[in-house]
């Protein structure tokens, strides 16, 4: 998605000697505002799009849900005239080459130590193969050996897609709300963003049944957990490279790994204790990962320069 490269409003030095935006504020009470602007904007588009995702039962529905994040900030950002620079759709070179390596390798990594733990000590149990319907077809009718680049070919098809709408919500959460947060001068941002970023996702949750029979509440805290720490991974991945394709990519990747292909091969699906989103061994391994990543001193950019 091409965004006209508006620069952000100038900023200049008051007669006292602080620093002002050109309307006359402070850059701390611009953030407020648009964060107070892009808060009511998110719960007006996410209210919309879980009525229609209730109402209809639609595949799209996940693309407009996904989506209003991005459409609260873009709203903001054109109502306000902060202008685009610092989203920042600009790739900046090996080092962000290097994080979005980063980002694919991680939710793999861990997707493979809490299922492969959870398989091998009889936690959760990995169903036999089994090809789907369209695999099967594909194997009937091209023979085995062509089939499986159709299979692999259908996975890149659906991590492509996985990254369009993981991309409206990055817009909003990592490509305004985060950079805000730290303009605004709230305390821990990285911290404080995994956790509106997990929260916005309890409605939903509390609208679908238990784990397994567990209380939903309990599904909700250990979901909270698990988000909060991969928050905490794609904005350490989007302030030290400037760029927002790290987050969008490692978004999409756990979406795939974690959400959709090892989920479908335990033989509950996504109702395992120990595994998936709300699973024990995937939020201890992020709690782990996100304390590894965000350890020592790294420089924050708002933007590729």
């Amino acid at each position: 998605m091409l965004l006209p490269q508006k620069s952000s409003p100038s900023l200049r030095v008051s007669e006292t000697g602080q620093t002002m935006t050109d309307e006359g504020i402070t850059p701390k009470v611009a953030a407020r505002r648009g964060l107070l602007l892009f808060f009511l904007l998110l719960l007006i588009c996410s209210g919309l799009a879980v009525w229609f995702a209730l109402a209809t039962q639609s595949v799209i529905s996940s693309f407009f849900l996904m989506w209003s994040p991005g459409c609260a900030a873009i709203l903001t950002r054109l109502i306000l005239g902060e202008g685009w620079r610092d989203v920042s759709f600009h790739f900046g070179g090996r080092r962000t080459w290097i994080a979005i390596a980063v980002a694919i390798l991680a939710p793999l990594a861990v997707a493979l130590v809490a299922y492969g733990l959870a398989w091998s000590t009889g936690l959760a149990q990995l169903i036999p193969f089994r090809p789907s319907v369209s695999l099967g077809f594909a194997i009937t009718l091209f023979g085995a050996h062509a089939a499986w680049p159709l299979t692999l070919l259908l996975i890149v098809a659906f991590f492509a897609a996985e990254l369009v709408n993981a991309t409206g919500e990055e817009i909003g959460w990592r490509g305004y709300m985060l950079t805000r947060l730290i303009d605004a001068g709230v305390p821990q941002p990285v911290l404080v963003s995994g956790l509106i970023w997990s929260l916005w996702h309890w409605p939903l949750i509390f609208l679908t049944a238990p784990v397994m029979g567990w209380p939903v509440v309990l599904s909700a805290c250990i979901f909270l957990v698990t988000i909060t720490s991969l928050g905490c991974l794609e904005a350490r991945l989007r302030l030290q490279t400037g760029s927002l394709w790290p987050s969008v990519v490692l978004h999409a990747a756990w979406n795939s790994f974690i959400v959709e292909i090892f989920n479908s091969l335990n033989r509950d699906g996504d109702t395992s204790h120990w595994t998936s989103e709300s699973g024990i061994l995937v939020a201890a391994l992020m709690v782990v990962l996100a304390w590894l990543f965000l350890r020592g001193n790294w420089k924050r950019r708002r933007y590729v320069e």
